[in-house]
């Protein structure tokens, strides 16, 4: 008699426990999706470095590995591929993941890549997948599955280079965009942390950073009109692109690391400034 009560108990917690867990997924506003995958390019380089995946609400961190993947055109799931770190690779709010491929497969010389290679071979095409298992941190799944496709080109070799750069002009008085088109596909994250707009008095210029031309270009629109002024565009020479080279070197060279904590301050670069139109 106990048993069957404590059984009778124990089904009917389960399922109201489970009617409002439907109630607090079920609305189409709440759902949980992936809003956008970084880079948002449709060809890659061999040694890309990282994938980053925005999700619209807050994930749980755990187990994300099983629920992401990377796979073949036919959709058969590729072993080995990212490193496995359950929570250093989350933004603070968990809604960024940071999919970290093995360095030791991307590094040329190191022993898994002499025995496995990299993960993407030139010419083929794969497939970036998040299945529907992936929850969020209040327990709902995604509303759908979602894949990025895109096909691997050969190895990216070209450091971040400035002297490449180009850059607009200003016009005094108005708010225009200032755009830096770039030699390459850089890492959108280096790109919102690396590159500033300063005044002469070496304060940052407030105002919006977006990125196009898949993160080939760097626009940015003051908060103020430019005023008659020296601006200068400064960059950390520690800016990466899509494959971890940054001006300092190649992430393939092994004194990348010192020979970065070696660079001292930022570049700095004269913004041309008129006046009337363009």
């Amino acid at each position: 008699m106990k048993l069957a009560l404590l059984l009778k108990l124990a089904l009917g917690l389960a399922f109201s426990s489970s009617l409002a867990f439907a109630s607090t997924c079920q609305p189409a506003t709440e759902q949980v999706k992936v809003s956008a995958v970084y880079p948002t390019a449709d060809t890659l380089p061999e040694n890309l470095l990282r994938f980053y995946i925005y999700f619209s609400q807050p994930m749980q961190r755990e187990d994300i590995l099983s629920s992401i993947f990377l796979a073949d055109a036919d959709g058969n799931k590729l072993d080995g591929v990212f490193l496995d770190n359950k929570f250093d690779l989350w933004s603070p709010d968990n809604t960024r993941l940071t999919l970290l491929f093995d360095p030791g497969r991307v590094k040329t010389g190191l022993v898994a890549h002499n025995a496995m290679g990299r993960a993407l071979i030139p010419g083929n095409e794969y497939q970036l997948i998040v299945n529907a298992s992936a929850q969020s941190a209040n327990g709902c799944m995604l509303a759908s599955r979602f894949v990025k496709t895109f096909k691997a080109s050969v190895a990216d070799y070209e450091l971040p280079d400035v002297k490449q750069w180009k850059i607009s002009s200003l016009i005094l008085g108005s708010r225009n965009a200032l755009s830096v088109e770039l030699n390459g596909v850089m890492d959108h994250v280096s790109l919102a942390y690396r590159v500033r707009v300063k005044d002469k008095a070496g304060e940052t210029v407030a105002g919006k950073i977006d990125l196009s031309k898949q993160e080939q270009q760097w626009v940015f629109v003051p908060a103020q009109p430019w005023k008659r002024d020296s601006y200068r565009l400064v960059v950390d020479p520690v800016l990466e692109d899509v494959a971890g080279n940054r001006m300092t070197g190649l992430f393939d060279q092994p004194s990348l690391a010192k020979e970065s904590t070696e660079q001292k301050g930022w570049i700095s670069i004269d913004i041309n400034l008129i006046e009337g139109e363009l």
